[in-house]
């Protein structure tokens, strides 16, 4: 049987970063920003499906997505095993692969790879060498900046809003996200992903 052609989507944002709670502002952040700027954000956690095997569901959102973001934040041991999380260098791994080996199809996607602190990558992934990480220090404000200017840079689009236009509104949405959770009868403690980009989504759209 023929492989089904896969549709490359010119707005679709492969997000791999970790979903941790310690991580939540920043991935809240982040999506808002790449939805800010006319971007559809796809992460893993998009659908709940069990039969749909967890890596089958990666493969598939790296193939339909023209951009990717890797923050390879998570490097320090966790409290519960002791290890660090390989997840979000693995996936970044496959992407690069893709770039690498896959033909044409992939060369041109652009990808950011970010950390939390400069050179931190570099002293335990150096074969990452040359690949340039960039920093945001924990910073939501930094973070918006450089995945909007990535976003500007590499989409070559004009109607991307500025910076501090983007970080403004994502200020003002966060101070009223436990509000908005109330009304739709949900705890913003436990929000899901497709909640919150849905949220988001309204959101911006009321402005």
């Amino acid at each position: 049987m023929a492989r089904a052609k896969v549709v490359v989507d010119p707005d679709f944002v492969f997000i791999n970063c970790p979903f941790s709670d310690d991580f939540k502002q920043l991935f809240q952040c982040m999506l808002f920003t790449v939805v800010a700027c006319g971007f559809r954000p796809r992460t893993a956690l998009e659908a709940a499906d069990g039969g749909d095997v967890r890596l089958d569901k990666i493969v598939r959102l790296v193939r339909e997505s023209s951009y990717s973001i890797h923050d390879l934040s998570a490097v320090e041991l966790d409290s519960v095993n002791n290890l660090p999380r390989f997840n979000m260098p693995f996936e970044l791994g496959m992407v690069i692969g893709c770039k690498k080996l896959a033909g044409r199809s992939y060369a041109s996607r652009s990808l950011l790879i970010l950390e939390h602190t400069r050179y931190t990558t570099q002293k335990c992934l150096s074969d990452i060498a040359g690949q340039d990480p960039t920093a945001h220090n924990g910073n939501p404000r930094t973070l918006t900046r450089v995945v909007r200017n990535w976003l500007s840079q590499e989409s070559k689009r004009t109607n991307i809003p500025g910076e501090r236009k983007v970080f403004e509104a994502y200020q003002r949405f966060d101070a009223e996200l436990s509000d908005i959770c109330n009304e739709a009868g949900l705890d913003i403690e436990t929000l899901n992903y497709p909640d919150l980009l849905g949220f988001i989504q309204e959101w911006l759209k009321r402005q």
